[in-house]
C-alpha cells in the first residue's frame, strides 16, 4: 500500500520514510480483522493524486469496535455449490397549397384570433394575445417565405374577404413590418421566464446538498464506519486502503449479502454504528434534498442554459435596436413597432439582475461541486447527474436499513422506527352481525333442541 500510494521505497541499509499518504494507508490496517473467511467488499481505492486533499488522511479505523463475531456470521463464505443447467425455452380558389392552409385554419381556430388582428398580436409584449410558447412556434412554421411575399403582392387589401381565412392570415402577416423578427422576440421573451424559475430551483437544490456534503460532519463518521468494515472484510485478499470512492462504493454496500440473504452489508454498519456513535446517522434527514436534486440536469448542462440565457438578452437588445431603425415618415405602422422596441428593452432592463443573480448562482454551484469531488477524492470529471443519483439511492437503501435495524434507534432518527400496527378489534355492529348469524344457525337450533332434551330426563329422574 506505500507503495501505490506514494510511499518511499523500501532500501535494505534503513527503514523507509513514510509519506503522508503511506502513513495513512497503514493507519487504516484493521486492528480487528475476521478470523474465517468472508466476503469482500469489491471498492475502487482513492487514486494517489486525488487523495492528499481528500478527507481520508484523517480517518481513524473504528474495527475495535466492530462485532466481528457477527460479521463472520452474515459475511462468511460458503462452499461453491454446483448450479443445474436449467433448459431454455423454444414478436372559393387558395393561394396556399392545402396542406398549409389547412394547418393554418387550424392554428386560427385554437388560438380564437382573427386574421387582421395578427399585426396587433406581435406588437406589444405584455399584452400579447398568444398566451403560451406552442403558439409562437406554430407561428414560426408558417412565416411568409419569398415565394408567399411574391405571390401576395399582387392581392390589394379590397380582394381581402374574396380570402379564406388562411389566406388572409398570410396576407397580414407579410403586411406586418418585421413580423418574424417580432416572433423570435416574443418567444425568447415568453421563454426566458420559465427558463428562469426552471433552472433557478435546480440549482438550489444542488447547492444545497453541495453544502450539507461539504460541511456535515455525521456524514464522515458515517464513512468512516463503512471504510472500517470494508478493510476487515477485505484483510485477507490484501485489498485493504485507507479511502475509497464513495460513487463506486455506495451502491455495493446493499449487493453484499449475509449468508441467509436476510441482511445486507449496509444493515450490518447501520447496527454497529447504532452501538458505537448514534450521532454518525444524524446526516440522514439533511440527506433528504438529495432525492430532489438527483431529479436535476446536470451541472455541465445547467451551466450552459444560464450562457444561453445570457445569449438571448445580448440577442433581444440587438434586435431591439434593429428594429428602433425602421423609418417613420409615411409609416402607419411606426407607432406600434416603437411601444414594441420599448417593452423589449423594458424587459431587458427588468430581467438583467435576476439574470445576473442566477449566474452567480451557477458559478458557485460549479465550484461548490468540485469542491465537494475534491473532498471526496472522486475524479473531477464525475458527472453531477450521476453522482447525485447515487447518493439518492443510498439514501433510500440507508433509510430502509435503520427501519430495520433490530436496535433502539437514537433520537435523530427515531421518527424512521416504523410504529406498531393496532390490533383490530370487532366493531358494534359487526358483533351484533355475528351475534345474529350464529342464532340463525342449524348448530345453534340442534344445541337448543339437545339442551331441552337433556332438561326433561333430569326431572322425570328427580321425581321418580
Amino acid at each position: 500500500i506505500n507503495a501505490e500510494y506514494g510511499g518511499a521505497p523500501r532500501v535494505v541499509a534503513r527503514p523507509p520514510s513514510a509519506s503522508v499518504i503511506g502513513r495513512s494507508a497503514a493507519k487504516h490496517m484493521p486492528q480487528n480483522i475476521p478470523k474465517v473467511k468472508v466476503l469482500p467488499l469489491h471498492w475502487q481505492k482513492i487514486p494517489p493524486i486525488s487523495f492528499k486533499k481528500s478527507i481520508w488522511p484523517e480517518m481513524v479505523d473504528q474495527s475495535p469496535s466492530i462485532d466481528v463475531d457477527l460479521l463472520e456470521e452474515y459475511f462468511a463464505t460458503k462452499p461453491a455449490v454446483a448450479k443445474l443447467n436449467k433448459k431454455q425455452g423454444t414478436e372559393q380558389k387558395n393561394i396556399l397549397d392545402a396542406k398549409r392552409s389547412q394547418n393554418m385554419g387550424i392554428f386560427l381556430h385554437g388560438c380564437g384570433i382573427q386574421p387582421g388582428n395578427i399585426s396587433d398580436v406581435v406588437s406589444r409584449i405584455k399584452r400579447s394575445e398568444i398566451s403560451n410558447i406552442e403558439n409562437i412556434t406554430a407561428l414560426k412554421k408558417f412565416a411568409p417565405t419569398n415565394e408567399d411575399r411574391e405571390a401576395f403582392s399582387r392581392i390589394p387589401p379590397a380582394k381581402l374577404k374574396e380570402l379564406d381565412k388562411a389566406d388572409q392570415l398570410m396576407w397580414h402577416m407579410i403586411d406586418t413590418p418585421f413580423f418574424t423578427p417580432r416572433l423570435h422576440i416574443l418567444e425568447i421573451t415568453m421563454a426566458l421566464p420559465n427558463d428562469h424559475d426552471d433552472i433557478t430551483i435546480m440549482v438550489d437544490n444542488i447547492l444545497g446538498v453541495c453544502q450539507v456534503l461539504l460541511s456535515d460532519s455525521s456524514f464522515l463518521k458515517f464513512l468512516e464506519k463503512i471504510l472500517s468494515v470494508g478493510n476487515m472484510l477485505n484483510s485477507g485478499n490484501k485489498k485493504t486502503s485507507p479511502g475509497f470512492k464513495i460513487s463506486s462504493t455506495l451502491p455495493k454496500l446493499v449487493n453484499v449479502r449475509s449468508q441467509d440473504k436476510a441482511h445486507t452489508l449496509l444493515d450490518f454498519i447501520v447496527q454497529q454504528a447504532v452501538l458505537i456513535d448514534d450521532d454518525c446517522l444524524s446526516f440522514v434527514n439533511v440527506m433528504e434534498s438529495v432525492h430532489k436534486a438527483s431529479q436535476c440536469s446536470s451541472i455541465v448542462s445547467l451551466s450552459a442554459e444560464v450562457d444561453i440565457m445570457k445569449q438571448d438578452m445580448n440577442k433581444l437588445t440587438e434586435q431591439a435596436n434593429t428594429l428602433s431603425q425602421y423609418p417613420a415618415v409615411d409609416n402607419p405602422h411606426h407607432k406600434d413597432l416603437e411601444n414594441f422596441v420599448n417593452d423589449v428593452r423594458n424587459f431587458v432592463k427588468c430581467f438583467h439582475q435576476p439574470l445576473q443573480q442566477l449566474s452567480d448562482r451557477a458559478i458557485q454551484m460549479k465550484s461548490d461541486y468540485q469542491k465537494v469531488l475534491e473532498r471526496f477524492g472522486e475524479s473531477p470529471n464525475t458527472d453531477s447527474e450521476e453522482f447525485l443519483k447515487i447518493l439518492s439511492e443510498f439514501q433510500t437503501s440507508l433509510v430502509d436499513s435503520i427501519k430495520k435495524c433490530p436496535h433502539p434507534l437514537p433520537q435523530c432518527v427515531a421518527h424512521l422506527k416504523p410504529k406498531p400496527k393496532p390490533v383490530a378489534t370487532a366493531k358494534p355492529k359487526q358483533m351484533a352481525d355475528l351475534t345474529g348469524s350464529l342464532l340463525k344457525s342449524n348448530l345453534f337450533k340442534r344445541s337448543q333442541v339437545d339442551l331441552h332434551a337433556s332438561s326433561d330426563a333430569d326431572n322425570d329422574k328427580h321425581w321418580s
